[in-house]
């Protein structure tokens, strides 16, 4: 059950990384028409790489994990972590991560049209929120239409994927997440206590 605390948490980070992600994007719009296509494809590709992840973790089977754990494999340990806070991930990485992709994409992507033609009208670009009559208008319409088509056509198909390798995909977090601990010592994900861990603590400190 998600508290308060992490609702303003999630709501203070998604304000955040949806400003970030928009400035980046509006300054590569104003720049070459290529660099913002490839830009584009980058933010899509970002959404539904997290979205897979998010499925993954959330399908993923523990026992191989705790086996491979047990083994001191580099990253299963990591990965196990992922498939404990399995909701937490989800929603980092399909709520947060997934959702601004795909909010910025669309307006990215009638961005780049509104671009174009203002190019082609002028040489100086108006603002995006400027008149270009009703063929920009219509032009800026069909390319948050293909934007969200190719975004969701993409999410069913890594769902697919998610579902079927769902063990494979998790541990290739891990591994990275590992990788991230052994050369950066950065700690992206920590386990939650348990009840029990929880109990104790205070016992301790009750004692103390």
């Amino acid at each position: 059950m998600v508290g308060p605390r992490s609702v303003l948490v999630i709501f203070v980070a998604t304000f955040a990384l949806a400003t970030v992600f928009s400035l980046l994007s509006d300054r590569v719009l104003r720049s070459a028409t290529l660099v913002a296509g490839l830009v584009l494809v980058g933010i899509i590709a970002v959404g539904i790489v997290f979205d897979i992840i998010g499925l993954a973790t959330a399908t993923a089977d523990h026992s191989p994990l705790h086996s491979m754990a047990a083994k001191k494999v580099p990253g299963a340990r990591q990965a196990l972590r992922l498939v404990r806070n399995a909701p937490r991930v989800a929603t980092i990485c399909n709520d947060l991560v997934g959702d601004i992709c795909g909010t910025v994409s669309g307006a990215a992507g009638a961005g780049i049209v509104l671009h174009i033609l203002a190019r082609q009208v002028s040489p100086r670009p108006p603002a995006l929120g400027g008149s270009l009559g009703t063929d920009g208008g219509l032009w800026a319409v069909l390319a948050v239409a293909l934007v969200a088509a190719v975004t969701v056509g993409g999410k069913a198909v890594g769902k697919n994927v998610a579902i079927g390798r769902a063990n494979r995909i998790v541990f290739a977090v891990g591994r990275f997440l590992w990788w991230v601990e052994q050369r950066l010592g950065l700690v992206l994900l920590k386990d939650r206590p348990t009840p029990r861990r929880a109990s104790r603590r205070r016992v301790t400190q009750i004692d103390e």
